[in-house]
């Protein structure tokens, strides 16, 4: 007998050992804590009221994590995570959590549902898929660590202006990227820095949000970036995108750890481009699913 309960009405123990217990010998260790678990609820806008977990005899065995922000008046939800025990996989667990968490996300009037998906989890995406999910993009996660010796992304932009900003401006620029994958939105960036291009107009024409985490000496260790993005069509497009990729990685003259989180390969296709061009290494692929509610 499965139950399914909010994770709301659930201890945050059971929530761990449902999370860890459904991740177990999954593609990477995604293993967890209670103050981890915690933290990524809060870091990422995860909801407690519209998570869920599955008990089979009083135990946990399944969870799936749910969030929604508001674009432009529209309600766009975010699957954040879901795992079934190893043991009970093909038993039709996932469908039930995915119809659970479905259902809620039309009670509360969602307009799209996403959710990222390894790219050789071909079992999960199929099970998206006959949920009505479709796949609108593939996602890279991009990293290059250490410095570099390279001149060719010193950029000028001598008739424009450059102003630095913090994320949440960004959300309000007509061509934000407000669709992409959750991970790479503005609010995933609060605590973050944000830089905008703008023409002799005063009118943003390109920007980029990141955020640089420092160790406990105050060294700069590792740069986020989770956008770097031209007005469409554009004519000076390409000189803007890498001007604002040198900038937020400092001409990649730090010996640091550099990462761009679930890039859409065809979305963003200029700026995942120059990225590959200069170095970034794909460390995982994912394909980006919605759902039109």
């Amino acid at each position: 007998m499965i139950e399914i309960k909010r994770l709301k009405d659930c201890t945050i123990e059971e929530g761990v050992e449902a999370w860890n217990t459904g991740f177990e010998g999954y593609y990477f260790d995604a293993t967890t804590t209670a103050d981890k678990f915690v933290t990524r609820l809060v870091n990422e806008g995860l909801s407690p009221n519209l998570s869920i977990v599955a008990f089979m005899d009083k135990k946990p065995i399944g969870i799936v994590k749910n969030g929604i922000r508001e674009l432009n008046g529209k309600k766009l939800a975010w699957n954040g995570g879901t795992g079934v025990a190893s043991e009970l996989r093909k038993k039709g667990i996932g469908k039930m959590l995915m119809e659970e968490t479905l259902s809620i996300l039309s009670n509360e009037k969602v307009d799209y549902a996403s959710l990222e998906a390894i790219s050789d989890n071909v079992k999960a995406i199929s099970l998206y898929e006959k949920m009505g999910f479709e796949i609108i993009d593939n996602l890279e996660y991009l990293g290059l660590n250490g410095h570099l010796d390279n001149e060719y992304f010193t950029v000028s932009l001598d008739n424009y202006k450059v102003e630095r900003a913090v994320p949440q401006q960004i959300g309000v620029i007509p061509f934000y990227k407000g669709m992409n994958p959750w991970q790479t939105q503005w609010q995933s960036a609060r605590d973050g820095e944000a830089i905008i291009v703008k023409n002799a107009g005063d009118e943003p024409v390109g920007y980029a949000f990141f955020r640089r985490i420092f160790n406990a000496e105050g060294k700069h260790i590792n740069t986020i970036l989770y956008q770097s993005e031209p007005e469409p069509g554009h004519k000076d497009a390409e000189q803007i995108t890498r001007y604002l990729i040198n900038e937020v990685f400092c001409s990649f003259t730090n010996d640091i750890n550099r990462v761009v989180p679930n890039i859409p390969v065809s979305k963003s296709a200029l700026t995942h481009s120059i990225l590959k061009k200069i170095g970034f290494k794909s460390m995982t692929e994912q394909v980006y699913m919605i759902k039109k509610m």
